[in-house]
């Protein structure tokens, strides 16, 4: 009885079976499992059956190897059937893809882990099972592979109205780490640098990376990774001979595990994988890498007939920073950081500015990024983290010439061109001056006096240093453009310890020992605090330095190192230097310029009252209610206007004013309620004047019409001789012209002409009633202190229609502001009274 149950349940598994396979088809289509009543029919097709590994996690695309459109078709009659719902689900292999919509609608979108969105982008979501709804009876979905090999059954399901059961297929889609001929090779290999390995000099403590794992994938036509046949390596590596030559080499191992070293290997890929490393030796410089794979037999032991060959490139740094390149300064680079704001509250519990209530305050802070860049002897950064010191100065100033701020600028008062380093020595030599200063100056370059006081290069002062080659001679812009540095001079800064006689100081750390001596040729400056700005040793990177108070700053991969300069906005223009400096003080840079302002700065007028007057008549179309210093963003040109009578020599003394971009100065609740702009001197401002003269104009236009006249008449005369010559064309009559027709047209030219001359006398008898001139007294215009330009406009015999147009705008990269114009015109005619 136990046997004939066997039996039995033997058949009845066989016969599940048989009807399984009837219903399952082929790779690319799968049949239905549809019951003996069924009405309706349901199939399911993809475009690739066969999938790669997706190994890089590459996200789904139409127009990728990894994804692959998959088809739902409900079927009655023969014909397509409007299913009220289809869905695709994986039965199976869920770790090898997921399904996915495509379709852009938000619900089927997602916001990237740990980003926002926006302003990040959404991306697809993945699903086990998508469900479509009221559809036509045709669906389509996305199939997306992963990076783990397997087969995948999808089910794609639909009910039957009639009978009200589930009908369903299914589709295999297969995941596949496993390729043909190889096709392909690539480089999976991190970007960042190896380094020499032994450094004798010993630079830096930073961790410096002497070797470089890097992977090697071989894949076939259809983008499937190809491993290596049994027992065959199918990939040769080598190194290319223009490599440094410094002992560097490769290391791998076999198809049989055994290690592979040299500056040729050969090895097999596993899953289309192949893993190396490169070791550097003791000299920097490129590195190439060429992989070949063979694409006749996959087999690389019995030589190459058909390779694939790829290449990659390997920097071997020495570790230690030759060079350091300032990277501004830039006029967008300054800011108002938020922890300048401080909470504003006097004994009630308020405070207020100007009559507004507020609840925080700005603190007068600027603050600027302050950015270089690091790199060896052969263009490559130095490790990731090597420390960077700045330093700044912007103390003594001269005070007897060239002054900050009435006089521009400003200009350090200790110092001179013809400094004299000790190489390899801790000593500082510098000729006397050549003129006194006062009368009982000693001309000594260290000891200067500076008014009511002398100005001494003593402890704690700084010595900088600069290389005349890399410094602009155009003092205004004193370090502004490119140029070319040395490297046997000694740039950066040392510490002043001792001055032991006039023409001598001793620094902190010895100079530079190179192989030529630079002579007295050295750009130097002393300054002493106290300073008025400072520039803080910790990274400005607001995802970390500047949020965990690091003590040092550390250049990233690319060698950039940045830090945070702070000044008080009342010293905006002032001179300043900064130096960085590295490798123990043995290389350095220094940056010259001056404290800059916020920028979309203006350039407006305060005197006299009457312009003043119309600038506030020219911002009350814009907003009346604001005071035009504290609206933000002016127009591209502000006109302002002033009436003379005509005829009359006018000579108009103005004064405006050049101010920054500037902060909001009070908030309350969030809302800016007060703008406060610092005054900017030492600002160049280009002048460009137009004489408006409209009877100049109308005479000029008068003779031209007479010249245009001329030629006319003439041309006509030439082309037609003699038509108004009287001839007897009857010998019993009077003479005629010869041409009556062509005659008429030569006399309205002529008419036309003496008219045109005509009007051309009176035009221009009435534009020699006036010859306006234009100027503006000084013709070079800067700002000076509290970023005040003072000039007289100077305009003479202006006519009674006439006009003179002013414009004025700030010169330089550094300061950016809208057009001034001021126009110089008769007053309008009096209305007319009924």
């Amino acid at each position: 009885m136990r046997s004939r149950v066997n039996r039995l349940r033997g058949w009845f598994e066989l016969l599940l079976l048989a009807a399984m396979l009837v219903g399952w088809s082929g790779a690319s289509q799968g049949g239905g499992f549809n019951g003996p009543q069924s009405t309706v029919s349901i199939e399911i097709t993809a475009d690739k059956t066969t999938l790669p590994v997706n190994i890089f996690g590459v996200g789904p695309s139409t127009s990728n190897a990894y994804t692959t459109t998959v088809y739902v078709t409900v079927r009655q009659n023969g014909g397509t059937f409007a299913s009220p719902s289809v869905s695709i689900a994986v039965a199976q292999g869920l770790s090898s893809g997921a399904l996915y919509y495509l379709d852009g609608d938000p619900e089927h979108e997602q916001c990237p882990t740990g980003a926002t969105c926006p302003p990040t982008a959404t991306v697809p979501k993945a699903y086990r099972t998508v469900v479509f709804e009221d559809t036509t009876g045709v669906v389509s979905a996305h199939f997306l592979s992963s990076g783990t090999p397997g087969t995948v059954v999808l089910t794609a399901t639909a009910q039957d109205p009639n009978t009200g059961k589930t009908i369903s297929a299914n589709l295999t889609i297969n995941v596949s780490a496993v390729g043909s001929a190889p096709s392909s090779v690539k480089f999976a290999m991190d970007p960042a640098l190896v380094y020499i390995r032994d450094n004798p000099l010993g630079t830096t403590t930073v961790t410096q990376n002497t070797v470089k794992p890097f992977n090697i994938l071989v894949l076939d036509d259809g983008g499937l990774a190809v491993g290596a046949g049994a027992g065959n390596n199918n990939l040769r590596v080598e190194m290319l001979p223009n490599r440094p030559n410094g002992g560097e080499w490769l290391s791998t191992a076999d198809v049989q595990g055994n290690p592979q070293e040299g500056t040729r290997v050969l090895t097999g890929t596993v899953g289309g994988v192949a893993s190396l490393t490169l070791h550097s030796g003791t000299l920097p410089g490129t590195v190439v890498i060429s992989a070949t794979a063979d694409r006749a037999d996959n087999n690389v032991d019995n030589g190459i007939q058909r390779g694939i060959t790829n290449y990659a490139m390997v920097s071997i740094g020495t570790g230690e920073i030759k060079s350091l390149t300032f990277t501004g300064p830039f006029a967008d680079t300054v800011f108002s950081r938020g922890n300048n704001l401080v909470a504003c509250v006097d004994d009630s519990g308020n405070c207020q500015i100007g009559g507004a209530l507020v609840d925080r305050v700005w603190n007068g802070i600027y603050n600027r990024i302050i950015t270089v860049i690091a790199s060896d002897a052969f263009g490559n950064p130095p490790p990731a983290g090597t420390p960077i010191t700045f330093r700044l100065i912007d103390s003594p100033l001269d005070m007897l010439q060239n002054r900050y701020p009435d006089q521009g600028h400003g200009q350090f008062v200790i110092t001179g061109t013809t400094g004299d380093p000790a190489e390899g020595g801790s000593e500082f030599f510098a000729p006397n001056r050549k003129t006194k200063r006062t009368a009982a100056d000693t001309l000594s370059p260290f000891v200067v006096p500076n008014g009511v006081s002398l100005a001494v290069a003593d402890l704690p002062c700084l010595l900088m240093l600069q290389d005349p080659e890399i410094i602009n001679p155009n003092s205004s812009t004193i370090n502004s453009l490119p140029s070319e540095g040395r490297l046997e001079y000694h740039v950066g800064s040392r510490v002043v310890v001792g001055r032991p006689g006039n023409n001598t100081l001793v620094v902190n750390t010895p100079f530079n020992q190179v192989s030529q001596n630079v002579g007295a040729n050295v750009w130097w400056t002393v300054g002493c605090p106290p300073h008025k700005g400072n520039v803080s040793n910790f990274d400005s990177d607001t995802t970390g330095p500047l949020n965990d108070n690091t003590s040092v700053v550390l250049t990233n991969d690319s060698g950039v190192a940045s830090t945070l300069m702070s000044y008080p906005a009342n010293q905006v223009g002032r001179r300043f230097m900064v130096a960085a400096e590295s490798n123990g003080g043995k290389v350095g840079a220094v940056m010259t310029h001056w404290y800059l302002g916020m920028p979309n700065g203006i350039l407006t007028i305060t005197q006299p009252a009457s312009l003043v007057a119309s600038l506030g008549n020219f911002f009350a179309e814009i907003n009346p209610d604001v005071l035009p210093i504290n609206i933000p963003n002016w127009p591209a040109r502000v006109q302002v206007v002033q009436n003379v009578d005509p005829g009359t020599a006018v000579n108009l003394p103005v004064t405006l004013q050049v101010l920054d971009g500037g902060v909001c100065k009070a908030w309350v609740e969030g809302e800016c309620v007060q703008l406060a702009r610092s005054p900017v001197p030492g600002v160049p401002i280009a002048v460009d004047i137009v004489i408006n003269d409209p009877a100049e104009a109308t005479a000029v236009a008068a003779e031209e019409a007479v010249a245009q006249a001329q030629a006319a008449y003439d041309a006509f005369v030439a082309a037609n001789p003699g038509v108004c010559d009287l001839v007897l064309k009857d010998p019993e009559g009077e003479p005629e012209e010869r041409d009556p027709e062509k005659c008429a047209k030569q006399k309205e030219l002529a008419a036309a002409l003496d008219e045109a001359k005509v009007a051309a006398v009176e035009a221009r008898t009435v534009a020699n009633l006036h010859s306006p001139t234009a100027s503006v007294t000084p013709t070079t215009l800067a700002s000076v202190g509290g970023g005040y330009a003072r000039a007289v406009l100077n305009v003479d015999d202006l006519p009674t229609d006439g006009s003179v147009d002013f414009f004025f705008s700030t010169v330089g990269p550094d300061v950016s502001s809208e057009t001034l114009q001021i126009t110089v015109q008769p007053p309008p005619p009096p209305e007319e009274t009924p």
